[in-house]
């Protein structure tokens, strides 16, 4: 059976660098640790990045399971009659009704009482948890591993990185929706080399707004965005 776990994957990221970037500057450390964010540093998740508590720490405050000769009318140490079996899940865990619901006449048909088959379930929210849990260090590493990578990058990181950051988080500030900023937190691509390199490249062109040239944009005037981004489609007149 399957239970719809709260289990949270990492926070993604994305902050310029500075006091809270990391522990040592360098960008790498603990990959148990929520990686750094780059492009939004307001947006930096919380330290443990965990929802969802001890999966398993009310099972076992639970009754093992054993018969107990002074308590034999107990419901939970019958089968239900009607193969409806009522289960609790652990807080922070939806129990999903739908598959306990097709899969209470199997229960019934195994002879499980509703305790057993609590004991079940307090398995697999055991596993599933523990699974969730190593999933998330993994993509956290691996955006983490993405800004390592960038502030290393040859174009943009070393002694450049301060003004691609700069740069990148004006291009967003300038042009940016709610949905892009929600977008990059989720996926983590603000972390990725190739998102910061274009976002830094749009940062740096509309980072005059009076260019001392002339064309749209000169004598004084704001530069529009479109003819920041296509430069060869001047307005007429």
């Amino acid at each position: 059976m399957t239970a719809m776990l709260k289990i949270g994957r990492p926070e993604i990221l994305m902050s310029a660098e500075g006091p809270n970037s990391g522990s040592n500057g360098s960008g790498g450390g603990d990959t148990g640790a929520s990686p750094e964010t780059i492009l939004f540093p307001d947006d930096a998740a919380s330290p443990d990045g965990d929802t969802g508590g001890d999966d398993h720490a009310d099972a076992e405050d639970r009754d093992t399971g054993k018969p107990d000769d002074t308590a034999t009318d107990d419901p939970a140490d019958r089968v239900p009659d009607d193969g409806r079996y009522s289960l609790t899940m652990p807080e922070g865990i939806e129990v999903d009704q739908e598959l306990i619901e097709a899969l209470g006449p199997d229960f019934h048909n195994l002879g499980l009482t509703v305790r057993q088959a609590q004991q079940l379930a307090d398995r697999f929210i055991e596993i599933q948890g523990r699974r969730g849990r190593a999933a998330g260090e993994a993509w956290a590493g691996r955006v983490q591993g993405w800004a390592d990578e960038a502030r290393k990058d040859r174009e943009i990181g070393g002694a450049k990185w301060g003004g691609t950051v700069g740069s990148a988080q004006r291009a967003l500030s300038r042009l940016g929706t709610p949905a892009l900023r929600e977008y990059l937190n989720t996926s983590g691509g603000g972390n990725h080399p190739e998102m910061i390199r274009i976002f830094a490249k749009v940062g740096s062109m509309i980072q005059e707004d009076n260019p001392p040239n002339g064309g749209a944009g000169g004598n004084g005037r704001k530069a529009e965005t479109a003819h920041l981004m296509f430069p060869k489609d001047a307005p007429k007149g």
